[in-house]
C-alpha cells in the first residue's frame, strides 16, 4: 500500500497558501492511490520541541535512553512508513519556519536516517518528495533559499527524487489566482506522467 506523509509547517492554519496547495496535491494523490494511507504531521497544531542537550547526547549514545529519543524515533518511523513525502512550507525571513527546522533536527539522525563512516550515505533512498513553498516576494533565482535548504536536508537522508511547486509573489493579490492555477496544473501533470 502506498503511503504519503504530509508535513505542514505554516503557522497559519487558515488562509495558508502552502497548506491550500498541499490540500490540492493530497486530493490528486488520493485519486491516484484510492487505497493509500495518508499520515499527517501538522507542526503548527502539534509542535515538536527544539533539540536539547539531553536528546543530542542520547542520539550519540551506544544505548540511548528511550524517553530522550521517543519522539525522534516516532517521527523517523513515519518517514520509513511513507513512499512519498509532502512538505508544505512558507518562507519566513528567508528560511524555513522554526517548527520545520525543529522537525528536521529530530529526524536527520546518524545511524537512523544516514550513516557516516568513511563517506556519508542517506538511508531513505527510493522515496519521492514534493515541496510546496510560498513566499511574499517574487522568486529571482531558479530555486528559492527554502527549497535549497529542504533539498540539502532531504538529500542528506538519501531522498533525491524531489518535485517543487513554489508559490512566489503572494503579496501581489492580482498574481495569486494565476500562480495557484499554474501550480495546480503542474501537480496534475506530475500525477499523470
Amino acid at each position: 500500500m502506498n503511503t504519503l506523509l504530509r508535513i505542514d509547517s505554516s503557522v497559519r492554519t487558515e488562509n495558508s497558501f502552502s497548506r491550500s496547495l498541499g490540500d490540492y496535491l493530497m486530493k490528486e494523490w488520493k485519486e491516484k492511490n484510492p487505497d493509500g494511507l495518508i499520515i499527517e504531521r501538522d507542526l503548527a497544531r502539534q509542535p515538536v520541541p527544539q533539540l536539547n542537550e539531553q536528546t543530542v547526547n542520547a542520539f550519540f549514545s551506544e544505548i540511548p535512553e528511550a524517553e530522550s529519543t521517543r519522539l525522534s524515533d516516532e517521527l523517523i518511523n513515519e518517514i520509513y512508513q511513507a513512499n512519498e513525502i509532502l512538505i508544505t512550507s512558507p518562507m519566513y525571513n528567508f528560511g524555513i519556519p522554526s517548527s520545520l527546522k525543529a522537525y528536521f533536527d529530530l529526524v536527520v539522525r546518524t545511524r537512523k536516517t544516514f550513516t557516516e563512516n568513511i563517506t556519508r550515505k542517506g538511508l531513505l533512498e527510493n522515496k519521492k518528495a514534493y515541496v510546496i513553498s510560498s513566499m511574499g516576494g517574487i522568486l529571482q533565482e531558479k530555486r528559492n533559499p527554502l527549497e535549497i535548504h529542504i533539498t540539502q536536508l532531504l538529500n542528506h537522508m538519501g531522498i533525491t527524487d524531489i518535485c517543487y511547486f513554489p508559490l512566489d509573489g503572494t503579496v501581489i493579490e492580482t498574481r495569486i489566482a494565476e500562480l495557484v492555477t499554474f501550480q495546480q496544473a503542474e501537480i496534475v501533470k506530475q500525477f499523470n506522467e
